[in-house]
Parts: C-alpha cells; structure tokens; sequence
C-alpha cells in the first residue's frame, strides 16, 4: 500500500521513495512504498512530473498516475532499468499541481453556493489546469443565476477564509449527510474519510489536493452553461488572477 503523502500536505513537491513493485504486463508502470504523485480520481488529473534513481542518476517522465489493482501505479514514459527494492526521488511538475489545487478548491466553493442554495447534488465533474466542468441534478437552472453563483463565490474567495483537512471514521462519517454530495454510492472499502473544511463556510469528505486559503483560488469566471439532459445542468468555469484583496 502505498503512503499518499498529499493526503496531509498537498504542498509537497518531492520525497524519496522505494520501488515496491514493477508491472510484470506493463515494465513502464512502478509501485513506490510514498508518493508525491496524486493518482488520477474524483475528476482531479493526475498529477506528472519525474523519478530518478537515486543509485545512477537517471530520471523518468511520469505521464500518469492511477490507482489500479489495489495499487499506485506510476506510469513512465519509458521502460526503466529500476528494481524492487531501489531508491528514488520523485518531483511533482509544481506549477500544473498548483493550478489543480487552486481548481479544486474553486469547485468546493461553487457547489458549497449551489448545494446551500437549491439542495443540488453534483452529478459528474472534471476538473483541468485551464477550465473546469462540474453537473448538477437539476430541473431549472436559469442563466441570470449564474452571475449570482459567480458573485457569491469571489466574495468568499477574497475573505481569505482557511482551508484545513480533517480524518474521521467511517461509521461518523456517514451520519453527518453534509459530507457527501456526489450523487453515487459512496465506496465501501474507505475505512476513514479526509474531511475538507472552509472554515465555517463549507465542509466535504474529499481526498483530492487543495490550497491552504481561499484567497490562493484567484476570481472565478464562470463562462457557459449547457443543458445536458433533463434534470442535468452544467457549468464551465475558468480562474483569473489570484486575488490580493481581502474583504473585512
């Protein structure tokens, strides 16, 4: 089982590592025993960058990170000579994990608005270092209320308000029915969820990475919405600037 190192801290852009397993189907795909490498999931991308072998220096592109047969498996961009059992430092590409960081924050704060507003769900979301999408289960969804959303969002942005991570059992978890806000089963093999809070604002089980601060997400632009069914609603948004102002 690999050590998500993000979990706690998604401002870590290395650590050393130990290779714990080599795909026999797939030599370009390596198991670490801890990673900085967020691994594709929840609508997140993963997140890239290099491993260099820590015994001759060679490094490795990762492409891609996913969660697959019960593992971690770090995909590179070519067949690599490592062992089980060898050394390796790994560096996330800092700047797109940032700007996943800034979008995923930004999502919470949008559906945190609509959930409290309309008691909507989120049905499906996909989140990318330039724009995002997130849809909701929703009948009617008028577009003069998307300036509103947009409004309400930069307000709580620009406050500053902390960002700050939690664990809890799953059994207490599940009674607090704010958590949750996906409309899909929740997985049965998490023994414990990261709870993510916006200060008072907001609170969700989440495991993607986030930044410390509201202020950090920059102003949120919402460019189009899309009817993508009948009860199906989308929105697209993108972020500017990172905002220096702080409302008092």
């Amino acid at each position: 089982m690999t050590e998500k190192l993000y979990l706690i801290d998604s401002y870590l852009k290395e650590c050393t590592s130990i290779v714990t397993f080599i795909d026999p189907l797939n030599p370009k795909k390596i198991e670490l025993d801890k990673t900085v490498f967020y691994a594709v999931s929840g609508g997140q991308p993963s997140d890239v960058g290099l491993i260099t072998s820590l015994s001759d220096s060679k490094s490795h592109h990762v492409v891609c990170v996913k969660n697959e047969l019960n593992r971690t498996l770090h995909e590179l961009n070519s067949e690599t000579e490592l062992k089980v059992g060898d050394s390796v430092k790994c560096a996330i590409d800092w700047d797109l994990r940032y700007k996943h960081m800034r979008m995923h924050s930004s999502a919470h704060i949008l559906a945190a608005i609509i959930f409290k507003e309309t008691k909507t769900l989120i049905t499906g979301n996909q989140l990318g270092a330039e724009e995002s999408r997130m849809d909701f289960s929703v009948k009617d969804f008028d577009r003069n209320y998307l300036q509103s959303i947009e409004d309400k969002a930069n307000e709580i942005i620009a406050r500053d308000l902390p960002i700050t991570i939690s664990f809890e059992d799953r059994e207490k978890a599940l009674e607090r029915k704010e958590l949750f806000r996906l409309k899909d089963k929740l997985p049965k093999d998490i023994p414990i969820f990261r709870i993510l809070s916006i200060d008072d604002f907001d609170v969700q089980a989440d495991g993607g990475t986030h930044v410390k601060s509201t202020s950090e997400v920059g102003r949120i632009k919402i460019t189009d919405m899309k009817n993508k069914g009948a009860e199906n609603r989308r929105i697209y948004w993108k972020l500017e600037d990172k905002l220096q102002m702080v409302v008092e």
